[in-house]
């Protein structure tokens, strides 16, 4: 078992956030030294229901790869249909030269996850926010972004995207590629999970009213996702909750999230639940011990 840090990277000023952006750069180094195995950002443009301060997560991970020495970076998850693929493959790739392998992309298609539409993190901005034509979209873009990747020519004509003769290099330092996991609680989600290398999802959240997914259903869905998985390769799954201070020891819960097939427990930080020295404090904690 792993454990992480899956922070929203947005944060009201205040107690040790004057910057979000510096203090976000803060809790990568502090997690690290703290002996965390890796940081996940969420990663929106707005939020429909405030306006708060919100740096790109990518650029934040480009710059704690830069301060870094072991932590895993990642998002979980982006939403690719608001990004150009060729553009999100060479970021991807140039992290992980930045980072020397330590990259991952957490992929998704957006919005609240709830309905036929995402919402307006989209809408605002003229763009398709239909469920349907995201996940065309989005699987089309892991498509162009894993030929990219490869190295080698990639010709494409699909609905959403083209691409002619076109071949990127440098290629990722993981080999055979910069691993990608998949976000969301769908039958589609789930089965997009089982043709890449793992699958995200989140339990328990107090602090923020959610109910989460327990590890019961949780190995329910790990199931339906090896239905369709054809990879021998290992399936990382990370489960994203609230480490709370009576779970400090998690042997228990560590045992049975491992029976589940979970391989990352992920800690959620983020400003409902901690000013910004608190939740430096908390990391500064480390994880738990089992």
């Amino acid at each position: 078992m792993k454990f992480g840090l899956q922070a929203i990277h947005s944060w009201s000023t205040g107690p040790g956030v004057e910057n979000v952006s510096q203090f976000l750069l803060d809790l990568a180094v502090e997690a690290e030294e703290a002996g965390w195995e890796g940081l996940f950002l969420w990663d929106h443009v707005m939020f429909t229901w405030m306006v708060i301060p919100i740096p790109d997560s990518w650029t934040i991970l480009a710059a704690a790869a830069t301060m870094t020495e072991e932590i895993t970076l990642g998002t979980n998850v982006t939403p690719l249909p608001r990004r150009r693929p060729q553009i999100l493959a060479r970021q991807l790739v140039t992290i992980d030269q930045i980072s020397r392998g330590r990259v991952v992309l957490g992929a998704g298609l957006g919005g609240a996850g709830q309905g036929p539409d995402a919402g307006g993190e989209f809408t605002a901005f003229g763009e398709e926010s239909k469920y349907t034509v995201l996940a065309e979209m989005c699987d089309e873009s892991l498509d162009i972004i894993t030929g990219l990747w490869s190295g080698e020519s990639l010709t494409h004509h699909g609905k959403h995207y083209t691409v002619e003769d076109v071949t990127f290099q440098p290629t990722p330092v993981q080999r055979p590629r910069i691993p990608i996991w998949i976000g969301g609680n769908s039958r589609g989600a789930l089965r997009r999970a089982a043709r890449y290398d793992g699958w995200v999802t989140g339990g328990p959240s107090p602090s923020a009213g959610a109910p989460g997914m327990t590890l019961d259903e949780v190995r329910e869905r790990v199931e339906y996702i090896h239905g369709f998985r054809e990879a021998d390769a290992p399936l990382d799954v990370a489960y994203a909750f609230e480490f709370l201070p009576e779970l400090r020891r998690m042997e228990d819960l560590t045992n049975k999230a491992e029976e589940a097939g979970v391989t990352w427990m992920l800690d959620g930080i983020f400003g409902l639940r901690f000013d910004g020295d608190k939740a430096l404090e908390h990391v500064r904690n480390g994880p738990p011990l089992v």
